[in-house]
């Protein structure tokens, strides 16, 4: 009993000591913060006295040059009345910022200053009569007018230094009433802090057992982390010294096969090369999970049309898949915005590994990806949802969640996790994870599975993916980029000739606005392409007019280039984040071309070409030496490839080739083959695609024939 009364002391001395201690400290704090807070104020009192100082100096110089120059006609009397003069403007603007917080004091100021333009227009006026003649000049300052201005503008003077003058004797005597007062509570606490020390003192050695068993604790804790890192670091080191020989066994091996003949030997060669495949996946899946587990992993979002990752994943994956005797598909849906602000590189990878995993574990039937979406609130940023599904032997359940695990397999197929690390899924989990994703999986066994990754928040990017931006060129020219329509605010009627003819003579359709009003009028009536910003439009600034685009229906993703002449850090950091570009001012015609070609495609065109008798013809029907030369290198170059795999990128890249050679060398079957190329990639009609792609030879065939024709 006596025990627990001592320690119901024990707490409350504790408890009382804490709070006198505090309290003190508290109050100690306060009164020094009070005190710098009215040494403050009484530095600002002092500058503004000083400033009205400086404007009685600067009113009297004023008043002096003027006279000397009246009564001698001396120019040397204007010096001092041209540096009053000079000085006045910049006094009054210091003078405002110091009392822009006490309304009276800023009222008098402004009626000062303006008493003082009325006096110095007098001054000039009467400096510009004693150019002329003495007489008128005599004649104006015995009128009196300005002698009035003058004992008006002293007494406003008079009474403003007077009131500041008060104040600071009123801000010397609180200051030192506070020092006294700051010096009294800091000594309180100083002793309440002795005391609270003694204390802290006597129950540091009563704590100092448990503190050592917290120590042998915390110390067990950071020798397994280092343990663990050291780990990661041994695996990634290791895992880099062995891809430099791996890198010479696969190089070598590659340049062998050429050179082998007797199929012994080629067979020998094949399981060197598959081994060596085998161990270099297993080394990069250690790097990845040893980079995920150290936080080096950095995202870098671009552009992405998933789209064209389908493509890749379709390239990667058929042939594998094929040999199997498996379907393999990738469907998106048809209103899946085209572009997305992710991390192209790691969702890649992130499918990589899953489609790898179909593809490994289905003997029979087919794999299928899914993309879709669903809209967010707001119309900018998507749900993205990509579903991977295939018929193979199933994962137990289980095992479903323990396979995101390192190192952790489903036992279903023991002969194929021999050939893995198991540390594919982990990857995924980790980098969906670090994407701000979610991955869930559900199997039934001898049917399949179904892996489900979403990832929130996906902003939809205006911009197009970097397989679409066009090339640039040494010229810069509007013609490259596909016709639109753009709007141009601009409230400066120079800035807006400028633009003018930088496109003049372009396909390209301007229209122009001068303010933020007439910038909404314009965009809800045409529905343009793009539109260039001025920030700084009478009416409401460019940050408004934006807001107030984005809300019409059919403008909400609608690229919003801003223009500014601005260089402060703060706003175009402020821009990048609200617009879709940013361009400053002054810029080239080469600077707005490479922002425009982020959104704009490449146009395909053919220029007309005068015939012998002065009429246009658009392209000839035969083909010169020099454009069957480069046809007959792209047959032995990339063709075959681009024929066999039917990958939309690298087809519509062929396509675009060859529109550029059918403009070049005017030859128009070329040229319209080239359109239907594009058509079909753009479309993503596979099977047309396919067969127009096989058409290719024979097309270079026939002109070969008809140019020796």
């Amino acid at each position: 009993m006596a025990l627990k009364a001592g320690k119901q002391f024990y707490k409350l001395v504790v408890v009382a000591w804490l709070t006198f201690s505090l309290g003190s400290v508290v109050l100690a704090l306060l009164s020094w913060h009070q005190l710098a807070a009215r040494m403050d104020f009484g530095k600002e009192v002092t500058m503004t006295r000083d400033q009205l100082l400086g404007v009685y100096q600067s009113l009297l110089d004023l008043e002096t040059g003027e006279r000397g120059y009246v009564i001698t006609g001396d120019d040397k009397f204007l010096e001092p009345f041209k540096q009053a003069q000079a000085k006045l403007p910049g006094q009054f603007d210091d003078l405002v910022a110091l009392v822009h917080d006490d309304p009276p004091m800023l009222e008098s100021i402004t009626k000062l200053r303006a008493d003082a333009g009325a006096s110095i227009s007098w001054q000039l006026a009467v400096i510009d009569a004693r150019k002329k003649g003495f007489d008128k000049a005599q004649a104006m300052v015995a009128s009196g007018k300005l002698r009035k201005m003058m004992d008006n503008m002293r007494s406003q003077l008079g009474v403003l230094d007077g009131i500041y003058r008060d104040r600071q004797l009123s801000i010397r005597q609180e200051t030192f009433d506070r020092v006294t007062r700051a010096n009294l509570t800091t000594l309180v606490a100083g002793f309440f802090a002795i005391g609270a020390g003694l204390l802290a003192l006597w129950l540091a050695r009563v704590a100092l057992k448990h503190q050592e068993h917290e120590r042998a604790l915390v110390e067990g804790k950071l020798e397994a982390e280092h343990s663990s890192q050291e780990k990661t670091r041994f695996l990634a080191n290791m895992s880099h010294e062995i891809r430099t020989p791996m890198n010479s066994i696969i190089g070598f091996s590659e340049l062998l096969q050429d050179d082998l003949l007797q199929p012994k030997q080629r067979q020998y060669l094949q399981a060197i090369r598959t081994s060596a495949d085998s161990l270099l996946q297993l080394i990069n899946d250690i790097l990845d999970m040893s980079k995920i587990e150290s936080g080096v992993i950095r995202l870098n979002p671009e552009p992405t049309d998933l789209r064209e990752i389908c493509d890749f994943l379709h390239t990667m994956f058929s042939e594998p898949a094929a040999k199997k005797g498996l379907k393999l598909e990738c469907h998106v849906v048809e209103n899946l915005p085209h572009v997305l602000l992710l991390d192209r590189i790691r969702l890649r990878q992130i499918l990589v590994n899953l489609v790898g995993n179909a593809v490994k574990f289905t003997d029979k039937g087919g794999i299928e990806v899914h993309v879709s979406w669903q809209k967010e609130q707001g119309s900018s940023h998507v749900t993205l949802v990509i579903e991977i599904q295939d018929t193979g032997v199933g994962i137990p359940q289980d095992k479903l969640e323990a396979i995101f695990k390192p190192f952790v397999q489903a036992g279903a197929h023991q002969d194929k996790e021999k050939q893995g690390t198991g540390l594919g899924l982990s990857i995924v989990k980790r980098l969906t994870e670090t994407m701000g994703g979610t991955v869930t999986v559900a199997s039934v066994m001898q049917q399949g599975s179904v892996f489900h990754l979403r990832f929130p928040n996906v902003p939809i990017s205006a911009r197009l993916s970097a397989s679409q931006k066009l090339t640039a060129n040494a010229v810069a020219d509007f013609n490259d980029l596909h016709p639109a329509t753009l709007l141009v605010v601009d409230d400066n009627a120079a800035n807006r000739d400028l633009i003018a003819g930088m496109f003049a003579g372009s396909h390209h359709k301007l229209f122009f606005g001068s303010n933020g009003q007439e910038a909404i009028a314009e965009a809800r009536e045409l529905k343009p392409d793009i539109i260039l910003m001025d920030i700084r439009v009478p009416g409401m600034s460019g940050y408004e007019a934006l807001a107030a685009i984005r809300k019409i229906i059919g403008l909400e993703l609608v690229p919003v280039i801003a223009t500014t002449a601005s260089d402060l850090p703060d706003e175009a950091n402020s821009m990048r984040e609200k617009f879709s570009g940013y361009i400053r001012k002054p810029f080239s015609k080469r600077d707005l071309f490479d922002e425009l070609s982020e959104f704009l495609p490449r146009h395909v065109k053919m220029e007309p070409r005068a015939t012998a008798d002065g009429t246009e013809n658009t392209a000839s029907t035969h083909a010169p030496k020099e454009l069957l030369a480069e046809l007959r290198e792209l047959i032995i170059g990339p063709w075959p490839a681009i024929r066999d795999s039917v990958a939309i990128n690298e087809s519509r890249i062929f396509a675009q080739t060859l529109a550029t050679l059918g403009q070049k060398f005017q030859c128009q079957p070329l040229a319209d083959y080239a359109q239907k190329l594009l058509h079909d990639a753009e479309t993503y009609a596979a099977a047309d695609l396919e067969k127009h792609l096989g058409e290719f030879a024979a097309l270079v065939g026939q002109l070969d024939r008809d140019a020796n024709k």
